[in-house]
């Protein structure tokens, strides 16, 4: 384990938690006050946050150090913000595949232990996220339909939920045939098959936690202790160089992670007093996370393969 990021390192840590989030799923109804407080809390303590280091990242793939946030980073930022919430409204059902695709990169490569840029690795992480999120929507798929349903007509919610179910099959195939030859390819086929074996126990992870909670349960377990659990680990060792311990790296989370709290709110206040239309604040929400998803998994590895060659 390491000494400088603690519990988050150890290989079992986040899959144990879901797996302990869904025996008590049972009991966190989506009409329980519990289940409501909870979930907020571990989106602040632990969902956002992860997400309020970017600007960390960025410097780090610049090859500087500062912890701060200049206006070249914020900007691009929120146009990004911007017109992916618009897509979201003119577009809506091509943006919401393409949130859906961004997601399933995201949400795979941080299960991914090894990180290279071999393409089966990547398509590996692509087919391990896809299938998460298609066993979580399909598992769900009545409360899924009710929320797709806000911001698509409901026929074509229908229609991505069925694809999703099929799509999620081959996309188990997929996984399946690359871990093969990953561990084929792999010098070491004992410590490959305990790297496969993790990836594997997240979707029977998911699959519990989906089969035994309601959606904002399921989703809120995995999303802020598992994702953003092994989110943290591989922001903390390949993406930043201006903290020796995970603590004082969360700490420099804090101002960022209140910036993003106070636009959710803005967004969610705004929506429930009717300045704005419901399909905006989910478009803002949703729109929120794609800038991190395409700097994190995309613009900043890019950017460090060009410094290092």
């Amino acid at each position: 384990m390491n000494a400088a990021l603690p519990y988050l390192s150890h290989r079992w840590f986040a899959p144990s938690l879901v797996i302990l989030c869904a025996v008590f799923g049972p009991w966190m109804h989506t009409d329980s006050v519990w289940t409501w407080a909870v979930s907020a809390l571990l989106f602040v303590a632990l969902g956002l946050p992860h997400g309020a280091v970017d600007h960390i990242t960025y410097h780090h793939a610049m090859g500087r150090t500062e912890r701060g946030a200049p206006w070249r980073f914020v900007m691009p930022y929120l146009l990004g913000l911007a017109a992916f919430a618009g897509l979201m409204v003119v577009a809506p059902t091509a943006a919401t595949w393409g949130f859906l695709a961004l997601a399933a990169w995201h949400f795979g490569q941080s299960h991914v232990e090894v990180r290279t840029e071999e393409w089966l690795d990547r398509l590996r992480g692509f087919a391990l996220g896809a299938v998460l999120i298609g066993t979580l929507l399909g598992t769900q798929s009545e409360a899924s339909l009710e929320i797709l349903r806000i911001w698509l007509p409901e026929a074509n919610a229908m229609h991505l939920l069925g694809i999703l179910e099929h799509g999620t099959a081959w996309m188990k195939l997929i996984w399946t045939v690359t871990a093969a030859v990953a561990w084929k390819r792999a010098p070491n086929n004992r410590r490959m098959s305990m790297r496969l074996l993790r990836e594997a126990s997240w979707v029977v992870a998911m699959w519990m936690l989906a089969s035994s909670a309601e959606l904002l349960w399921a989703f809120t377990a995995y999303f802020c202790l598992g994702h953003a659990a092994d989110s943290w680990r591989g922001e903390f060792l390949y993406h930043q160089k201006v903290a020796k311990t995970f603590w004082r790296y969360y700490l420099l989370a804090v101002p960022f992670t209140l910036v993003a709290l106070g636009g959710c709110l803005a967004a969610g206040w705004a929506a429930y007093a009717g300045w704005i239309d419901v399909r905006w604040a989910w478009a803002v929400l949703l729109a929120g996370t794609v800038p991190h998803m395409v700097l994190l998994d995309h613009w900043a590895p890019a950017k460090l393969r060009a410094a290092s060659a």
